[in-house]
């Protein structure tokens, strides 16, 4: 997996797991969301999208898009 794959698949990512875990969306910058909850669903069913090239880690660079995309961009 490249990470522009991995960035590009974040929104259908994103969705599947709000709907997988009945989270409110689309997100309004007042709910806040948890990105570990994501994390440990993408690893558990779209492993692929975890396995790819970043620094610091993919991990950190998924969490950076997470919030970006959840509003929750001013915790970083």
């Amino acid at each position: 997996m490249k990470k522009a794959e991995a960035e590009v698949a974040m929104d259908a990512l994103i969705s599947k797991w709000a709907e997988a875990t009945n989270q409110p969306m689309p997100p309004d910058g007042k709910y806040h969301y948890s990105f570990s909850s994501f994390w440990t669903w993408v690893e558990n069913n779209h492993w692929s999208y975890t396995q790819f090239r970043a620094v610091p880690n993919a991990r950190y660079v998924a969490e950076m898009w997470f919030d970006d995309r959840m509003r929750q961009a001013w915790r970083n």
